[in-house]
């Protein structure tokens, strides 16, 4: 789906077909002062030095998206912008852009890719947290480093611990192995799915517990773990590494208003306080995987496995 994207780019990024990294994803659209705050924390990340960072402009974005990158350009080794073509499908936009970047770093990754959304703020340890889970757990189907957002499971101090889960893929700060992508994600990206994805859904999965209604691509990749089961898992960190600080954009009502630098400093003054953040998040639902987090994590040199207490089911 990303044919005649690639080399779309501005002057002075990396040629893809030199990138010897693993991959950072990043979708974008409209909300560049989000963007310059994941960034601000993204560039400040353990291991950012290692990675290639791919951004996924979708269809429609906010041009100052360009001079937000720009500004922190120097502090990544390389980078590149695929720049959208026109998209057909009107519902399925955003999953297009999404599914087809993870093809696209895929192709370009060395082992690993990372996605982190514009609106989704990553503590320091995040990278490295991702990196030693997936060592110590080589089947895993994902990690992902945020609150679970369909399970209700207690937070802890402890960094080291994490657990693993079944039907509770979450589309935020996410690191798969290129394989996993490549094998189980790739197949089910086509032209089928866009043009009808609850059809598409029912049709390839009719056993899933997934409700009809979640059939963009965080739907479907739920149902593609769901039908691996525990062979091959998702693991979660007990003590979350990133947040999902969209106060407003996408499915969130509201925008900030002003100047760029403006609406920077507006949303500064909202994610990095709770109870901003509470006031700010429209609908009390959203305010569980809202909730900052510390970025500066306890010292830890290892994981370890922790199982799931008892009743902590799945909330949706």
């Amino acid at each position: 789906m990303h044919a005649g994207r690639i080399g779309a780019v501005p002057a002075g990024v990396v040629n893809s077909m030199t990138v010897a990294r693993d991959v950072l994803l990043i979708p974008c659209w409209r909300r560049p002062e989000f963007l310059w705050h994941c960034l601000d924390n993204l560039s400040r990340a353990e291991g950012i030095g290692e990675l290639h960072l791919l951004f996924r402009a979708d269809t429609g974005y906010d041009h100052d998206i360009h001079a937000v990158i720009d500004e922190f350009s120097p502090r990544f080794a390389s980078h590149q912008i695929d720049e959208p073509v026109v998209c057909p499908y009107r519902r399925t936009k955003q999953s297009a852009n999404l599914l087809g970047g993870y093809l696209l770093a895929a192709s370009l990754s060395r082992r690993y890719v990372f996605m982190v959304e514009e609106d989704v703020i990553v503590a320091r340890d995040f990278l490295r947290w991702h990196y030693a889970v997936q060592i110590a757990q080589p089947r895993l189907f994902c990690s992902i480093g945020t609150r679970n957002t369909n399970r209700e499971v207690s937070e802890s101090a402890d960094p080291q611990i994490y657990y693993l889960t079944v039907g509770d893929y979450c589309s935020l700060g996410v690191c798969f192995e290129r394989s996993v992508i490549t094998t189980l994600l790739a197949p089910h990206v086509t032209r089928d799915y866009f043009a009808d994805p609850g059809g598409y859904c029912a049709r390839h999965f009719p056993a899933s517990h997934v409700g009809a209604a979640y059939v963009e691509q965080d739907g479907l990749i739920r149902r593609i773990q769901e039908s691996e089961g525990d062979t091959r898992p998702i693991a979660y960190p007990y003590r979350p590494r990133a947040y999902h600080a969209g106060y407003v954009g996408y499915h969130r009502r509201g925008a900030v208003s002003g100047t760029l630098r403006e609406r920077i400093r507006a949303v500064g003054e909202v994610i990095y306080d709770v109870e901003a953040m509470r006031a700010a998040v429209e609908n009390p639902a959203f305010f569980r995987d809202s909730t900052p987090i510390p970025l500066n994590t306890p010292p830890w040199d290892s994981v370890r496995q922790q199982a799931l207490p008892a009743g902590a089911e799945m909330s949706a």
